[in-house]
This record gives structure tokens, sequence and C-alpha cells, in this order.
């Protein structure tokens, strides 16, 4: 059985040909350079008459196997696609369970032909799914023992009100919330990497954004902060529902947790040509321009201080960066010191007559 996920890329820039018109490759060297390279390589001709491989293409399967016609189909249609001015990168999946996984990207050639290359990326996703279930299974097996030492230290702070053996624990209870804090981050940041867009549906932006809200709702009255939002047209991204209540939660925690008392957290969404935005804006301390290139990266900390003292992971913003990459969007953020952050979670509008499910 063989399974693939496509997202559209932009054309390459081609140089221009070299001046110097002196140094040719003749035919045969070009051919040897193509079958030395460990990936695939498929050229079309720029009538669709000619079509030519590389040694490493009849490699990939054994010969005359269904799995081979069926990639080789997809080759020819990526093809013509490109032929058309239309280039896509494509990953597809082959057995049950998975145990071949290929990346195809095509490319539109300057004398009007057109290339797929075919990458073997099967061992890189077996080590990012090893890497995965390690986390997952460490993370599970931690919870236990962190409820024991938590019930325990509960129970200490309880017996021994107003002395120094109950400050200590509540400093272990404290701590012991943020370890557990940190082990749900990475339960989930695992799961997203494990399960991909496995329940992808149509999805009302506002109802993403109400339902975030209503998770952190009792954090917000915690500091006395106030959750507007200012604009929400009725728009509509096709994406896994539970991750992108994630994604806009964790931008609303982090935007509570760094601004001050009784202030206002602004949630906007805005859409410009296909795209739709999720804006999250606080009038917290802001972040250096030295530090927002990182921000997104897990474990990263602006302040290591700040983060601990309001129970921060390091790990809240690279959810939600991974979340967006994975639906084919981005997120980006804007700030000045001493007046506030701007995040934007942007994502790809669904258009009415795209195909995909319609359930919300």
């Amino acid at each position: 059985m063989a399974r693939w996920f496509r997202k559209p890329v932009a054309a390459p820039d081609v140089a221009p040909e070299s001046p110097n018109t002196g140094v040719h490759m003749s035919l045969v060297q070009m051919r040897t350079a193509m079958n030395s390279l460990p990936m695939g390589v498929v050229i079309l001709s720029a009538d669709a008459s000619s079509k030519w491989n590389n040694r490493a293409i009849y490699g990939l399967f054994p010969a005359g196997s269904s799995d081979f016609s069926t990639f080789m189909a997809r080759v020819d249609d990526l093809l013509g696609e490109a032929l058309r001015g239309r280039t896509a990168e494509t990953t597809i999946e082959f057995g049950e369970p998975m145990v071949r996984t290929l990346e195809l990207t095509s490319l539109s050639l300057i004398d009007g032909g057109a290339a797929v290359i075919v990458d073997d990326i099967t061992k890189r996703v077996l080590t990012d799914r090893v890497r995965t279930d390690f986390v997952a299974n460490i993370s599970h097996e931690l919870r236990t023992p962190i409820g024991a030492v938590s019930l325990m230290a509960e129970n200490l702070v309880a017996e021994t009100k107003d002395t120094d053996v109950a400050r200590m624990a509540g400093v272990i209870l404290s701590e012991e919330t943020r370890l557990n804090n940190t082990i749900g981050d990475l339960l989930e940041l695992a799961r997203i990497e494990f399960d991909g867009l496995s329940n992808m549906t149509d999805v009302e932006v506002m109802k993403i954004v109400e339902e975030a809200i209503a998770r952190l709702r009792s954090a917000a009255l915690a500091k006395s902060v106030m959750i507007a939002i200012e604009d929400f047209p009725d728009v509509v991204v096709a994406g896994d529902r539970a991750q992108l209540v994630s994604a806009v939660g964790n931008l609303l925690d982090n935007a509570i947790k760094f601004s001050p008392n009784g202030s206002i957290v602004k949630v906007a969404i805005e859409t410009a040509d296909d795209e739709v935005r999720i804006v999250v804006a606080d009038n917290g301390p802001g972040i250096s321009e030295e530090h927002l290139s990182r921000i997104f990266e897990r474990f990263y900390r602006v302040d290591d201080a700040r983060s601990r003292s309001t129970g921060g992971t390091g790990l809240g913003l690279a959810i939600v960066r991974h979340i967006a990459l994975l639906h084919g969007g981005d997120v980006g953020v804007a700030s000045t010191l001493g007046e506030g952050s701007r995040f934007a979670l942007k994502l790809p509008l669904r258009r009415l007559g795209q195909v995909g499910d319609s359930n919300t």
C-alpha cells in the first residue's frame, strides 16, 4: 500500500548559464555524474517524448514489483505537472505497516523539461520515530514517581505548617509542578510528531480561539488579565482541531504569564491573500532583538529566572512552531522592549470548493 502527502513548493531560482562557453560537459559525463548520485533522478524532455532515469531509481524496489509500478506512476504525474510549471514536494510511504518512505521533489527545467529528485528518507523517519517513542515512554514512566513526590510534599506542607520543613516542602512541590508541566509538554510534542495530521478536518478559526480562551480563563483571572477578541472574521482552515487549539493556547498562556497584573491580552483573526493569522498581543516586558530568532527553539528561554518563576518549560513556543509547520504555515513574532510582544500563527486559508472534510 502506498500513501503520499504533498505540499506545493515555489519554482527554484535557476542560475543563468555560465558565460564561460569554452567549458562543456559531455552527455556521457553528465550521465556518469547522475548515476553516481545516491538519490534517484528522473528527467523528462520538454515534449514528453523521452524519459531518463539514473541507476539509483532501479535500486529502490525489486524489479517488477507492484510498489515500483505505483511509484513510477506517481513520478510520471509529478513530471507532467512540472512541465506545466506546477512543482511540488511529496512524501510517499510504502508498506503496511510503513517500511519505506521516499521524498519526491519535482522541478521545472529551463529548457522546458522536467525532473523529479527522489530521496530515500526511511532511516531518518525511523530514527525520528524511535526518538519520539523514547521521549513519550520515558515521560510517561516519570509520571508515577513524580505524582508520589507531589503527594508527599503536600502532606509535609500540611503537617509542618510555619516551619522550615514546610518551606522546603513547598519548594519541592513548586519544582514538581514545573517538572510535571515539562513532561506534559514533552508528551504533547511527541504525540504531534508521531501522529502528524492524522485528524484533518475543516475547522472554524473562531471556534479554535474560543476553545483556547476557555482553557486559559482561570489562569487569566488569577492575574486579573482580560482577554479581548478584537477581530473575528468567519474563516475556515483545514487542520487538526486539537493541535490548533493547543497552538493558540500556548500563545495565550505565554502572553498571560508575561503580562502584568490587570493588563489586557488581545486576540485578533486577520486574513491576507490565502493566509489567516491568529494574532496574540500582550503589553508585557517585550523581547530583545537578539533573542527573537531563537525563541521557537526547544528549551530556549529569554530569561531563565523569569521562566522559572512563571513555570515556563521552554517548550510552549516550540510546540506552536511545530504545529504551524505541520499545517503548512508558520509562526512569527514582533516585539518591543518595555511595550510588549505580538505573536502571529499563520495558516493557509481554506477556500470554498477545495477538497477536504467538512466536519467541524
